[in-house]
């Protein structure tokens, strides 16, 4: 049986850095070729603003905080991901 800790080490994570200066890396609870959504608490970005979003292997890319809610949010990214790329980060998430 795999740990806590071994799985929250292995889980997916996104860098973003918010216009206001705010980084975090957070973990992503799902994605999709257009987003995601990501587990955020104590990161101080507001809704609507303009974020620069790292992936795993990916250069960053630019994206909008469009929801934030209980402790998640929600990021759209602005050029959805390659179907492959997709495939390979969605099997990372909750993994």
């Amino acid at each position: 049986m795999q740990s806590l800790k071994a799985k929250d080490e292995d889980a997916l994570r996104i860098r973003c850095r918010a216009r206001s200066g705010m980084n975090a890396d957070l973990e992503v609870l799902d994605i999709s070729e257009g987003g995601c959504m990501v587990e955020c608490r104590g990161w101080s970005a507001s809704e609507g603003e303009r974020v620069l979003a790292t992936l795993p292997g990916l250069a960053a890319q630019p994206a909008t905080l469009v929801w934030k809610e209980d402790g998640r949010a929600g990021i759209a990214f602005e050029q959805p991901l390659h179907e492959a790329v997709f495939t390979h980060l969605s099997r990372q998430v909750g993994s």
